[in-house]
């Protein structure tokens, strides 16, 4: 099964998909609980951001793994659309770990499970 970043319910078709599945995916996936807590960081989001063999379950992704994007303009805007019971978002920023001047392509879904998904593709 192929699933396409472009697709409009991204997040319920990667959690279609098996884990040895999203690892596979041309873009990264990670999902958050609601509080912002590392449930799951997929072996492409690892390998493209240059992320390595670090721990990150369990861990804040604002604070622990992109203090970059802990800001109203990232972070506030989840936390604002999930409030609201609308979280849809998609964004740009630059930077990654390895490439600061690389443009991300962000999109922020909400979860079957309660929390949500952010998914990355680079330029």
């Amino acid at each position: 099964m192929t699933v396409s970043y472009d697709e409009p319910h991204l997040a319920r078709a990667v959690e279609n998909l098996s884990p040895a599945m999203i690892d596979q995916l041309p873009f990264g996936a990670i999902r958050l609980s609601r509080d912002g807590l590392v449930e799951y960081y997929s072996a492409a989001e690892r390998r493209l951001a240059g992320f390595g063999s670090r721990s990150a379950l369990g861990r804040d992704f604002f604070s622990g793994i992109a203090p970059c994007m802990d800001n109203p303009q990232y972070r506030g805007r989840i936390e604002g659309a999930l409030s609201d019971g609308t979280l849809d978002l998609r964004f740009y920023h630059t930077g990654d770990f390895e490439d600061r001047t690389r443009e991300l392509e962000v999109r922020v879904q909400a979860s079957a499970a309660g929390g949500y998904w952010i998914f990355m593709r680079r330029g």
